[in-house]
């Protein structure tokens, strides 16, 4: 579908509260227009980006106090997996459930104490972590990354987008009037093609797609926190490209013609551009708009077309909040709504329809 945000705000998904009530009354005050529900790592090593969606999967182990996650293959690994697929053919949703156990912000966020929050909002947003950085993160019992096993990537890619496919049923039933846009967290990107990470273009752009082909969201995105080769990102094709703008802008600008081949089709660009850390406090609405501002002048000089450009475009913080303070957090989440508003006001002052 042919996305056209002009300047809506939303944030990466994690916060550093512990209060999930709380953490869900922020992200849908800040962000009204696309709220996504929030992940607070700080609550529980089960919330930590690279647990919170291994539940259910075969071979999976967790020691929550020693703070590690791994596959095993042995013991009941054959009788789990062969489960699992049976559950992956059937495409029974509840297998794929996240529990309040592992995602307490979600379990708060689709609950009937915040249904008339979101009975009329336009965009609601969810977020997994995507199949390179999962794989790449989480080992095997002799502590090599799964993703080098063929079974255990398989496992990953499917069980992630299951459990997408998942929240995208219970987000269109809590917020019935609004399309569903789901991030794919990949903030191992910016290792592939090094010495160290020995994954191929074709199995990235593989798996990566399709993590995201079955998960049905009408709107699916791609987050990436620092440089790497934007080349395979725009190839996998999402609707909306999410980078850290404010760190690392000068090389994804390097993507030009792919930045442009990517609107021209309808896809959006999320622009990182509010720091999620200490620095949030040295910079106002003013700088963040300029930093968005020189950006597109940087573009159209290179033929991209200004406008469109702004009618593709989003607002976000450069990247997750979890392990910021809370005063950062809330910080952030307030510069990122009021610079998305200046920018529409300045381009958009009837609304752009």
């Amino acid at each position: 579908m042919e996305f056209k945000p002009r300047f809506l705000a939303t944030a990466i998904g994690s916060l550093p509260h512990h209060d999930a009530e709380v953490a869900c009354n922020l992200m849908i005050e800040s962000f009204p227009d696309a709220p996504p529900w929030p992940q607070l790592p700080s609550r529980s090593y089960l919330e930590n980006m690279y647990v919170q969606f291994c539940e259910g999967m075969p071979g999976v182990r967790i020691d929550e106090e020693g703070r590690r996650v791994w596959f095993e293959s042995g013991g009941a690994f054959v009788d789990e997996l062969e489960n699992f697929y049976l559950s992956v053919e059937r495409r029974k949703a509840e297998r794929f459930a996240i529990s309040e156990q592992f995602a307490s912000g979600l379990t708060a966020f689709l609950s009937p104490s915040f249904e008339e929050k979101l009975r009329n909002v336009p965009y609601v947003k969810g977020q997994i972590t995507g199949p390179i950085s999962f794989g790449l993160t989480v080992t095997d019992e002799a502590k090599r990354s799964v993703i080098y096993d063929g079974t255990f990537e398989e496992v990953v890619v499917r069980a992630l987008s299951l459990k997408a496919a998942w929240q995208v049923q219970k987000l269109r039933k809590a917020a019935p009037n609004a399309k569903v846009i789901i991030f794919f967290d990949e903030p191992y990107l910016v290792s592939v093609g090094s010495a160290l990470i020995s994954l191929s273009r074709e199995q990235v752009i593989s798996d990566i797609r399709e993590s995201m082909s079955e998960c049905g969201a009408d709107i699916k995105g791609i987050h990436c926190c620092g440089n790497t080769d934007w080349s395979i990102v725009f190839e996998i094709e999402p609707d909306i490209v999410n980078f850290d703008a404010w760190d690392y802008l000068e090389g994804f600008l390097a993507y030009h013609t792919h930045i442009s081949s990517h609107i021209e089709r309808g896809g959006a660009i999320a622009w990182g551009v509010v720091p999620n850390d200490e620095r949030v406090f040295d910079v106002d609405v003013d700088q963040l708009v300029d930093v968005i501002e020189s950006s597109f002048e940087a573009l159209e000089k290179r033929g991209v077309d200004r406008t469109l450009i702004a009618v593709h475009s989003m607002v976000t913080p450069s990247c997750g909040l979890g392990s910021a303070s809370v005063e950062v957090a809330e910080r952030t989440m307030d510069l990122t709504a009021r610079t998305a508003l200046a920018l529409k006001e300045r381009y958009f002052p009837d609304g752009g329809e």
